[in-house]
């Protein structure tokens, strides 16, 4: 897997995006970075929520994300996120 730095700047919006409109955060996208801590940092994203965001991103980036791939390395941080969903695009 590539590293958040590696992930292309189009990926990583697109993932904020998706991430900000499934947790109704969109007034804190400005605020979030690869870095930004997700599962166990924004009190939105719970055990539900990762499975609405699953979701959703499996439809705007038309992958197949299976809930047994999902480790909890994945939801650590947005720009890990990004590069997880790059990982399945690429």
């Amino acid at each position: 897997m590539t590293s958040s730095a590696e992930v292309s700047t189009t990926i990583f919006e697109q993932v904020k995006a998706v991430v900000t409109a499934t947790l109704h955060i969109e007034d804190q996208a400005e605020e979030l970075g690869p870095e930004t801590g997700l599962y166990g940092n924004l009190p939105e994203l719970d055990s539900l929520t990762v499975v609405k965001l699953i979701v959703a991103l499996r439809q705007r980036f038309g992958i197949e994300i299976e809930l047994s791939e999902i480790a909890g390395d994945v939801f650590y941080t947005l720009g890990g996120l990004a590069t997880f969903v790059q990982s399945r695009v690429s």
